[in-house]
């Protein structure tokens, strides 16, 4: 049996947060796992990525790690017409090199596989396809495409480029659509092969509506768009050998089965969402736990 432990939007940024990521790698160590994934949002800082990669390496023999949309930010002035700067660069290229400096292994670049168990990752992008229509309709696409409603504006707008070979900036449902067909190679791959047993999908990203937490007002519903994408879930759903998808990205900790499959997210996140909870409660709750 497999024993994999999972964290996600550790957003080492805050101090209180990397002194919690102490306490997550003890408890992982005391519990025993055979590898951590990592799911995205350490930081946009390299440095930072690499400590909290090293930091899981040192209590359990694998790590695996997909990057989130904070891991792509670039704090550069004039990223918009910067056509120098890609995303698609760091995501392919430094966030792997890291990774690899580290001794993890960069999911988005090829499966892992384990005692007969496979892991397939992907940062996952958003298509505003869960967005509710009547958000759609009264904010308009234009307000979605440049992330922007009132005051608020999804960050991801200023910090983030992927571009096409010509430096022309990509649309988010263009980025998802790769996303997408790349996770659906690597489940592909595993899914051919006879040795694979199991799979679990780690994506960034939410996939499946079903996950997303609604409130039913703006500006939450708005930035719901931002949360992931169905075409995520249907390459997921799609693979009979996936057993567990495990997501980040929401702060809000959740579990469900959907399709038969076991659908969960135990974001650390920021600070000021565990008022209230202890360090026991964070340390309880802010691990995921898989036997396959």
């Amino acid at each position: 049996m497999l024993r994999i432990a999972t964290v996600s939007d550790l957003h080492t940024d805050f101090a209180e947060n990397r002194e919690l990521v102490v306490r997550l790698a003890a408890e992982i160590h005391t519990r025993g796992a055979d590898v951590v994934v990592v799911n995205g949002d350490i930081s946009h800082e390299d440095e930072r990525i690499e400590r909290a990669l090293l930091a899981f390496g040192a209590v359990a023999p694998r790590v695996a790690y997909v990057p989130g949309n904070h891991d792509l930010w670039s704090r550069v002035p004039g990223l918009e017409e910067r056509t120098d700067l890609n995303s698609w660069d760091r995501y392919r290229v430094r966030l792997r090199d890291i990774a690899v400096a580290a001794g993890a292994h960069y999911l988005p670049a090829e499966p892992l596989v384990l005692d007969g168990v496979g892991l397939a990752g992907s940062a996952g992008w958003y298509d505003y396809s869960f967005a509710e229509p009547w958000v759609t309709t009264e904010v308009g696409l234009a307000a979605l495409r440049t992330k922007r409603h009132g005051a608020f504006q999804w960050s991801d707008a200023a910090l983030v480029a992927f571009r096409q070979p010509d430096g022309a900036r990509m649309d988010d449902a263009e980025v998802a659509a790769i996303m997408e067909a790349e996770l659906a190679v690597s489940l592909d791959r595993l899914e051919a092969d006879p040795a694979v047993r199991a799979v679990v999908a780690c994506t960034h990203h939410q996939p499946y509506r079903q996950v997303v937490y609604r409130t039913g007002t703006l500006p939450w519903e708005f930035f719901c768009a931002f949360m992931g994408s169905e075409g995520l879930g249907r390459v997921i759903s799609a693979r009979s050998k996936v057993r567990v998808a495990v997501y980040g990205h929401s702060h809000i900790v959740g579990d469900s089965e959907i399709d038969g499959r076991r659908v969960y997210g135990t974001a650390l996140g920021y600070p000021r969402e565990r008022r209230g909870l202890s360090v026991e409660d964070v340390v309880r709750t802010r691990i995921g736990w898989i036997e396959l």
